[in-house]
């Protein structure tokens, strides 16, 4: 379900970007596509983590993340060495595209540039060092439920980066691509909270 409602939605993408190439980036479509790079890279690497290990409804789920995601890291790098532009964040931090923003207006992304400023640089959802491999230890429904547990905070955290982006970039390539992502990972936000009800009540 997750990975053929994932995949026409690139098929859509890619449309766009061939119309509309020559549309120029901002401070905001550079940053967004930096730093989701390295969340999407972390959802790629905790779908691999449980590929095989899992019941098969979670399987599934884990297949189709990692295809959409390892999709939308591709065109993000694509995007960045076309605009001359590195992949990685600055040094000033992974978040530095929300703090620095100016002419914002609209309160949510307020609330947001005030609550990324509040962590410091930390990007939102990310599991730590440790906590990732706590998860690599785990087996069969400790496995399963810290995964969807992990990744339901990861989704969230993604979808408020993804809305910043439509709201204050310039770039179509990047509007396109964030709002993409935000009706992925609500859905499957939504599907993650119904598979980890069921485990929970086992």
């Amino acid at each position: 379900m997750i990975l053929s409602h994932a995949l026409p939605v690139f098929k859509n993408t890619v449309t766009v970007q061939s119309s509309t190439a020559s549309t120029q980036p901002n401070s905001i479509d550079i940053g967004f596509a930096q730093s989701m790079i390295i969340h999407h890279d972390q959802a790629i690497s905790m779908a691999s983590l449980v590929k095989g290990k899992v019941s098969p409804s979670l399987d599934l789920l884990a297949s189709g993340i990692l295809t959409a995601q390892l999709l939308e890291v591709g065109q993000m790098k694509g995007w960045l060495n076309a605009w001359n532009q590195r992949i990685t964040p600055p040094p000033e931090g992974a978040m530095s595209w929300v703090e620095n923003a100016k002419n914002v207006t609209d309160v949510q992304d307020l609330l947001y540039i005030a609550q990324c400023k509040s962590a410091k640089g930390a990007m939102p959802g990310m599991l730590n060092v440790d906590e990732f491999n706590e998860m690599r230890a785990m087996t069969d429904k400790n496995l399963e439920r810290r995964f969807l547990e992990a990744m339901i905070a990861h989704h969230q955290a993604a979808i408020p980066m993804a809305r910043f982006a439509v709201n204050n970039g310039e770039s179509l390539l990047v509007k396109g691509l964030a709002k993409a992502i935000i009706r992925e990972q609500a859905a499957e936000i939504s599907l993650m909270n119904k598979l980890l009800a069921q485990i929970n009540s086992e």
